[in-house]
């Protein structure tokens, strides 16, 4: 359970769900924020949604993922 994990879940499932998310540059743009977010002190991604909570438990996360939890992924396995 990595953070790249997370990305990886997150992403796939936004590629299947939303329709703005069907164009790549949109889709890798997005993708930017939320490693920003995970790995930086900055937050310009939010990290609610459905996607993000279904990522969250793909991957064996409990409860809400908070920008804390998600933040103290380990980067690597």
């Amino acid at each position: 359970m990595t953070k790249q994990d997370f990305m990886d879940k997150y992403r796939a499932l936004c590629a299947s769900t939303y329709d703005w998310a069907q164009d790549a540059a949109r889709l890798d743009r997005a993708m930017e924020l939320v490693r920003v977010t995970l790995t930086t002190d900055r937050a310009p991604w939010n990290h609610n949604g459905e996607c993000v909570t279904l990522a969250w438990r793909a991957i064996g996360g409990k409860g809400k993922p908070t920008r804390k939890a998600l933040r103290a992924l380990p980067d690597r396995a």
